[in-house]
């Protein structure tokens, strides 16, 4: 059987290491559509920049949970959209907040303070918050831990992310906010050669969208499929 090589940084609920295994919904995914053609999966986990340095010396023939842009686009083959991730307004359950998502988002965000990810850039609107506004944190974990313990009034995170570290830190009293929210798409990436097997990964793809593998993947996490 043809194994292809892949990276990807460290991200539950989509690629992470438990009891010795690599498992998430976007490596179950990856793995599955690579299945549908006999094509097995060798997913190694580093940090983003060596992920970005494996693509670029050879040592790894495709990455994933990746954004394209110009410049990545010159240099990989980009599958179709893996999944949809989606970055939401969380806040402590019962609080009266709400946005209405075509106004102004910093004007209805100047009475409140806002949990980030330090070092994070979330888009224009988001990064040109006042240092008054916005309280960084760490990890996602800290910015769960600092709404329910009332230091800030909301926090930005990761749909799935947020998800899946309520439920494995049984949280409690913590609901998204409707009205606003920041899509960005997600795909595979493959070396520049690699055509065909970025053709058969797209059919695969489409394969478990179809046949509901893809779905089944993404409740097999407490996730909707998007």
């Amino acid at each position: 059987m043809l194994t292809v090589k892949l990276v990807a940084d460290p991200y539950p609920p989509y690629q992470f290491e438990e009891n010795g295994r690599i498992i998430g919904v976007d490596h179950d995914v990856i793995t599955e559509s690579l299945k549908t053609h006999g094509i097995a999966a060798e997913t190694n986990l580093y940090g983003w920049d060596e992920c970005m340095a494996r693509m670029s010396n050879g040592e790894a023939e495709g990455i994933f949970q990746i954004t394209e842009t110009p410049e990545r686009a010159g240099r990989f083959l980009f599958s179709d959209r893996l999944r949809t991730a989606r970055t939401l307004f969380f806040k402590r359950a019962g609080s009266v907040i709400d946005l209405n998502g075509t106004g102004d988002l910093v004007s209805q965000l100047s009475n409140q303070r806002v949990g980030v990810l330090s070092g994070y850039s979330y888009n224009p609107a988001i990064d040109s918050l006042s240092d008054s506004c916005k309280v960084e944190r760490g990890s996602s974990e800290d910015l769960l831990k600092g709404l329910l313990q009332n230091e800030f009034s909301l926090a930005l995170m990761d749909y799935g992310v947020a998800v899946y570290l309520m439920t494995r830190l049984h949280m409690k009293g913590i609901a998204s906010v409707q009205g606003y929210e920041i899509p960005r798409a997600l795909h595979a990436a493959f070396q520049k050669d690699l055509v065909e097997l970025a053709k058969l990964f797209n059919a695969g793809l489409r394969a478990i969208r179809e046949s509901g593998v893809y779905g089944e993947i993404f409740r097999r996490y407490g996730l909707e499929s998007l």
